[in-house]
């Protein structure tokens, strides 16, 4: 492979948030690592147009299968716990910009994924690719055909990309039910668009600097509001499959050094953030009404709806941010 720039730079927004996704199937399997299983669900979940080349019905599919190889219910993965890419996801990555490279494009998408991830021939990935009707020499050549998108983006706006100069946040959200989890969702929804061009404008020095008297760092902070956004994930999850939440306690701020988020890259922080509270408006938008009054009870405290699970969880997040935003 050539040099080049860093692997991650390479990437685009969705083959990002295919890892972002990845990693959050992996929280909610119970697996130790972000294995090639879990990273072929973050690809699906992003780019649906991989499930075109598979039989129908493929997705849930390979999601049941992966399940059922899952740890038993109740002994999932915490959201503290750091999680790293296993050895064969490694080598997917690799074989992926490598894919990319000889195709001559210039970004990594997550159709470059699927390719790293069936070069890794003895991996549960590959597997499960090839038993759906995938076919490697038949769907490069259908990636080779198409470019990623951000090879057709203009120079400006990669410049800009490349300055860390703020783009505008362009996320398109369903319109919403009218529950009592509308004003919530409105308001998560509010703040990721507000804050997004503001927070990826900020170049990474920023990231490490103190919040005056505070204890921690821009950065460190984002880290712990990840830690939440995942959480969230889970219990909300949980309260659409079960008949009530409960949960050891809320992610700690002293969980945020151990998983060493100050010694993460700005910008890879703030596009995790971004694409996690998508997502989880996303699922927000469509949980069951009846489901909204499901008592949940994180650490000791008294149970508490759902709904009111998550306008708390809103709350800490607008008030977090507008301390990053005020520095």
């Amino acid at each position: 492979m050539g040099k080049g720039p860093p692997l991650f730079e390479r990437y685009t927004e969705r083959a990002r948030r295919s890892i972002f996704f990845a990693r959050y199937e992996a929280s909610v399997l119970g697996t130790l690592e972000i294995t090639s299983g879990e990273l072929l669900l973050g690809v699906l979940r992003e780019d649906k147009t991989v499930s075109a080349h598979l039989a129908s019905g493929a997705g849930e599919a390979i999601r049941k299968e992966l399940e059922q190889l899952a740890s038993p219910k109740g002994q999932r993965v915490a959201t503290s716990v750091d999680m790293p890419l296993s050895d064969e996801s490694k080598r997917a990555l690799a074989y992926a910009a490598e894919e990319a490279e000889n195709l001559n494009h210039k970004h990594i998408d997550p159709r470059h994924l699927v390719l790293g991830l069936m070069r890794v021939e003895e991996s549960l990935a590959a597997k499960l690719l090839q038993n759906y009707g995938m076919v490697y020499e038949q769907y490069r050549k259908v990636v080779g055909q198409t470019p990623p998108e951000s090879d057709a983006v203009g120079p400006a706006v990669l410049r800009a990309r490349h300055f860390g100069q703020p783009q505008p946040a362009q996320v398109t959200f369903v319109a919403l039910p009218e529950t009592v989890l509308a004003p919530a969702i409105h308001a998560l929804r509010s703040l990721v668009n507000a804050t997004a061009a503001r927070l990826r404008g900020y170049a990474n020095p920023y990231g490490d600097q103190r919040f005056g008297s505070k204890p921690w760092t821009p950065k460190e902070a984002l880290g712990h509001l990840i830690d939440w956004a995942i959480a969230h994930h889970q219990w909300v999850a949980q309260a659409v499959m079960d008949s009530k939440v409960e949960a050891t306690g809320y992610p700690d701020r002293a969980e945020v050094a151990v998983q060493h988020y100050a010694d993460f890259p700005w910008p890879e922080l703030v596009d995790l953030w971004l694409s996690l509270n998508r997502l989880l408006i996303h699922v927000l938008a469509r949980i069951p009404e009846e489901k909204l009054q499901l008592p949940c009870r994180i650490g000791v405290a008294e149970p508490v709806p759902l709904a009111k699970l998550v306008e708390a969880y809103v709350e800490h997040c607008q008030d977090l941010v507008e301390q990053m935003r005020q520095e």
